[in-house]
């Protein structure tokens, strides 16, 4: 199944992207495939993201940084155990963003 997962605004600087231009990764995941499964993925691909993401606390990914599936944002950590479906995007914004 094919997720996208779009990083937001300084979030991209951890995905080595210093481009102005959209981050949107294209992952492929398999059946039964969690929100959780995916981020930990995400977070062997790119070290910087993992560290902050999961630096030690439970709540770390959730101070680092805001999940967004389909438009919705997860605020809860049992959120995160959701399968995905063919075709979810997903988004990560910092958890502080705006002015």
């Amino acid at each position: 199944m094919k997720i996208s997962v779009e990083i937001i605004s300084w979030l991209k600087d951890d995905f080595n992207h210093k481009s102005s231009e959209r981050l949107v990764l294209e992952e492929n995941v398999g059946p039964g495939t969690t929100i959780m499964d995916l981020l930990h993925a995400i977070a062997e691909k790119y070290p910087k993201f993992g560290q902050k993401a999961f630096g030690g606390a439970a709540q770390a990914l959730f101070e680092y940084c805001i999940v967004i599936l389909n438009g919705t944002f997860l605020s809860a950590p049992a959120e995160l155990n959701t399968p995905l479906k063919e075709g979810d995007a997903i988004k990560f914004s910092p958890a502080f963003y705006g002015g």
